[in-house]
């Protein structure tokens, strides 16, 4: 896939062995090879992402290793993202996308948010 994504897919599999979660980021730069600040962001569409997604999926074997990263409302901003996305809210528009490309909703509510959580109980300390 022609991007800018900053992992290899040597890395990608280094961190697939340790069981990670990658985050996509909806980040046209990172999306679409050669994108610009200044391009329109129609020329990146949420099929990207999607796109982006997948491929995570088909090289560790299942969707538990995929997830959502996101900055655009806080980092880089809106008009850098694919254009049907202009809030946190819309990241919910991949849903239908990956059903379309096969994926089981349990597997789609672990790339949205189920892969993150997962990680979050492994990892955080417990309340005392």
């Amino acid at each position: 896939m022609d991007s800018n994504r900053h992992l290899s897919d040597t890395a990608i599999r280094g961190l697939l062995e340790r069981e990670a979660v990658l985050g996509v980021v909806p980040f046209n730069n990172f999306l679409l090879a050669g994108w610009k600040s200044r391009a329109r962001r129609e020329l990146v569409p949420l099929e990207r992402v999607v796109a982006h997604i997948d491929h995570i999926c088909q090289m560790a074997g299942d969707a538990r290793h995929a997830g959502i990263g996101s900055d655009f409302e806080g980092g880089f901003g809106v008009q850098s993202v694919p254009p049907e996305i202009d809030t946190i809210a819309d990241l919910r528009k991949l849903a239908p996308s990956l059903a379309e490309k096969g994926y089981s909703d349990q597997d789609i509510a672990a790339i949205l948010s189920g892969n993150w959580l997962n990680v979050l109980r492994q990892t955080l300390p417990e309340a005392t």
